[in-house]
């Protein structure tokens, strides 16, 4: 395929951007193409070439499995292009879908998200309508359907706001997994405090995705993808490129403050923070979505501190942590996970249990 684009892609020039920087006529990912031109001349002639040198290494392409798009002056056009006198669909007539994401006629990602969401809904029933207990239907989320929605998340424009809308839909199932009852808050079961369970927060998940989503097209080594590297679209609320920078600005400021130590260990007996002046770029990547999941931890537990009931462990001293882990749970009752839960956020509820148990 490399020796197919290199002999096809000279026959016409790349769109320009604002910058100057001429890109590429011809993308491919593995056997997928993509064709990016400003002239409809500019098309015929390339689909031409490309056409040729398909048929000189003895394959072809397939009209049927193919999509065209012409946009004018920010309108979308009925233009047809064609391979062998075969009529390419356009975008109007058929959907199409590359790298795990769906272009419609209507350049936009509403429909599409409104689609996750069904999936989202669809998902949790099923597995909510399974046999299993509530600790395997939980790790079946955990491992089978958040990993299926995060690609999804990445690929399309989907804001906050339709994040935390998703989010709400998971914590109502995850509590009643738990055997939890509704007045029980989110920041419990996703902090990562006194006690915290094995499982992640989908929004949290989603900023670290796009974060990273972000650094892979902005820090790139390819000069054409660094800068071609667009703004990634999340609303108002929160955009991935004031994160990044406001998370490398703190990375920053922690090289000069040095290592501080914590707890009453000697000097040198804690763990030590890698410098991120002299880290790699794959190590910088690390380290800044693990200051977004620092920081996103952070603020649930300054959302804790204004809860009178659910929030008090906050003020608890001399308290050792407890992460449960999922050989853990698998070996304890349902009663008892629920039971320690709701006694760790000492809720109304955990304080009756607590006191029948006496």
């Amino acid at each position: 395929m490399e020796v197919v684009i290199r002999a096809s892609r000279w026959v016409v020039g790349g769109e320009r951007t604002k910058s100057g920087l001429r890109l590429l006529p011809v993308r491919a990912y593995m056997d997928d193409m993509t064709l990016i031109t400003t002239t409809k001349p500019c098309t015929r002639r390339l689909l031409q070439k490309l056409q040729e040198n398909i048929q000189w290494a003895r394959m072809q392409f397939k009209p049927s499995k193919s999509r065209s798009i012409s946009i004018v002056k920010g309108q979308l056009t009925g233009e047809r292009f064609y391979i062998s006198e075969e009529p390419i669909p356009t975008v109007l007539e058929k959907l199409i879908k590359s790298l795990g994401r769906w272009y419609s006629a209507d350049l936009k990602d509403t429909q599409q998200i409104e689609q996750l969401r069904r999936d989202l809904a669809n998902g949790l029933k099923q597995i909510n309508n399974t046999a299993l207990p509530g600790k395997l239907k939980l790790w079946c989320y955990q491992f089978g359907l958040l990993p299926r929605l995060l690609w999804p998340l990445t690929m399309h424009e989907v804001s906050l706001s339709h994040g935390n809308q998703l989010e709400r839909l998971v914590n109502t199932q995850v509590r009643k997994w738990l055997g939890l009852p509704k007045c029980v808050s989110s920041v419990g079961m996703y902090s990562k405090g006194a006690l915290s369970l094995p499982i992640s927060s989908l929004v949290e998940d989603f900023k670290c995705a796009k974060v990273r989503l972000d650094m892979s097209l902005t820090d790139s080594r390819e000069p054409v993808v660094r800068g071609a590297a667009l703004t990634l679209a999340t609303g108002k609320k929160w955009t991935p490129a004031t994160a990044v920078l406001q998370v490398k600005s703190a990375l920053l400021h922690r090289d000069v403050v040095g290592h501080v130590q914590q707890g009453r260990g000697g000097f040198g007996l804690g763990a030590l923070t890698p410098l991120w002046q002299k880290a790699s770029a794959i190590e910088r990547k690390t380290m800044v979505v693990q200051e977004v999941r620092r920081q996103e931890e952070a603020a649930r537990c300054s959302k804790a501190v204004g809860q009178a009931k659910q929030g008090r462990w906050m003020s608890w001293e001399g308290v050792e942590r407890k992460k449960l882990t999922w050989s853990e749970l698998w070996g304890m009752e349902s009663n008892r996970l629920s039971f320690i839960k709701l006694s760790f956020q000492t809720c109304s509820c955990g304080l009756g249990r607590i006191h029948l148990a006496r």
